[in-house]
C-alpha cells in the first residue's frame, strides 16, 4: 500500500476518534506538524503530530506509538487551561503557529473554533511577529550570562543549555517568515529562511556556532554509530519521550538522508541535539558518554574551547537581536 498524505490523515482521523471514545476526558483533539501541509516523510520515516484536549490536568504530558516501522504517532496531552488566554497564545512561539495551521479532528464543544478565531485575529501583525521572534532570545542571554558566572566544566548539561540557546537564537529569525523549526528540519530549512530575511550569513554563522562548518560528510558518517550506540544505552525508565525507541529509525534515517542531500552539513544539529540529550541522561564516565565527549572536543564544544564558542554565541546573539529590531522598524513594529 501507497502510504500517501491522505492515507496517514484517514488513519490518524480514525485514531483520534477511537482514542475520544475511549477518554472521556478529551475535549477536543487536533493535528499539527508537517502532515498538515502534505508529506511528513524525511529519509522515509515521520511522526504525525498530534495535541488531545483534556477537561481536567492529564496523567501524562506526552505519548509515543507506532503506526508503522516507518511511522509513528508523536501525542501531547493539554489541560483545557493551557488556553484560557488568546491574547498569549497568538504570540507564543510555538503553540501561536501550531494552532493557527491546526487541522481540528475532534471539536463537538466548537472549543478550538473559538480559539482558533482568536488566535487567527491579526496573526500576522507585525508587532505579533516580533514578539514570537523575540521571545527565545531572553532566555538565549540569560544562559549566556548564567555561564559568565559559573566555573563548572562544560559537561552535558552546559552544552545542552548551550544547544537551546542557539536554537532559539535561530528560531527567533525563523518566526519571522513562518513557524520555528523542529530538530530535524531546523537544520535543512534555516538556511532558505536566513535568506527570505535577506541575512543568508546567518546560517554559516549557525553551523560555525557547533563547530561543524569544516567537518567532511565521511568524518559526520562515523558518528552516525556512536550516536546509536548512546540512544541504545538510555535505560528504559529514564528515557526522554522523544528519544523514545519507536523514534531511534525516525531520527537516524533523517540523519543518513541529510548526509545524501546537497546540505550534508545540516545533519550536525539533530545529530548533536540528540545525542547530547542522551549524554545527559547516562551516567558520568558511561562509554556512550566518552563517545559522545570525544565528538565535542572533535567540534570544539568542550575544555577552553567552550569559552570561544560563548563568545561566539554572545556575538551571534547580538546579530539576531539586530535583524529583530531592524525588521520591527521595516515593518512599523519596532
Amino acid at each position: 500500500m501507497y502510504i500517501t498524505p491522505e492515507v496517514l490523515y484517514d488513519f490518524t482521523q480514525k485514531f483520534v476518534e477511537k482514542k475520544a471514545n475511549a477518554e472521556r476526558s478529551i475535549i477536543a483533539a487536533y493535528l499539527r506538524g508537517s502532515l498538515v501541509f502534505g508529506s511528513p516523510l524525511l529519509g522515509g520515516t515521520g511522526d504525525i503530530d498530534l495535541v488531545f484536549i483534556h477537561s481536567a490536568p492529564p496523567e501524562i504530558d506526552r505519548e509515543i506509538e507506532r503506526l508503522t516501522p516507518e511511522i509513528h504517532y508523536d501525542i501531547e496531552h493539554h489541560d483545557q487551561l493551557m488556553y484560557k488566554d488568546m491574547r498569549q497564545l497568538r504570540v507564543h512561539p510555538w503553540l501561536g503557529h501550531s494552532l493557527y495551521d491546526a487541522k481540528p479532528l475532534y471539536d463537538p464543544q466548537h472549543f478550538l473554533d473559538y480559539i482558533q478565531a482568536g488566535v487567527r485575529g491579526q496573526f500576522y501583525r507585525p508587532d505579533y511577529v516580533l514578539q514570537r521572534a523575540k521571545a527565545g532570545l531572553e532566555d538565549a542571554r540569560q544562559f549566556w550570562m548564567d555561564q559568565q558566572l559559573s566555573d563548572i566544566p562544560a559537561g552535558p548539561d552546559e552544552i545542552e543549555g548551550y544547544l537551546t540557546a542557539v536554537e532559539q537564537a535561530v528560531n527567533g529569525i525563523n518566526l519571522l517568515t513562518g513557524p520555528a523549526l523542529p530538530t530535524r528540519r531546523l537544520g535543512m530549512d534555516f538556511a532558505k529562511r536566513a535568506k527570505a530575511v535577506k541575512h543568508p550569513k546567518l546560517y554559516q554563522g549557525f553551523l560555525a556556532l557547533l563547530g561543524g562548518s569544516s567537518k567532511s560528510s565521511e568524518a559526520l558518517r562515523k558518528w552516525i554509530p556512536l550516536w546509536a550506540e548512546s540512544l541504545d544505552a538510555l535505560p528504559e525508565d529514564k528515557c526522554p519521550v522523544n528519544l523514545h525507541p519507536h523514534r531511534r529509525g525516525y531520527y537516524k534515517q533523517c540523519l543518513e538522508a541529510l548526509l545524501e542531500s546537497d546540505q550534508p552539513e545540516s545533519m550536525l544539529w539533530p545529530l548533536l541535539k540528540t545525542w547530547t540529550q542522551a549524554a545527559t541522561v547516562l551516567p558520568a564516565g558511561h562509554f556512550a558518554v566518552r563517545s559522545w565527549e570525544q565528538a565535542c572536543d572533535g567540534l570544539g564544544l568542550c575544555g577552553e574551547d567552550f569559552s570561544d564558542r560563548l563568545r561566539a554565541l554572545d556575538a551571534y546573539l547580538d546579530g539576531v537581536a539586530d535583524v529583530l529590531n531592524s525588521w520591527g522598524i521595516e515593518q512599523g513594529a519596532g
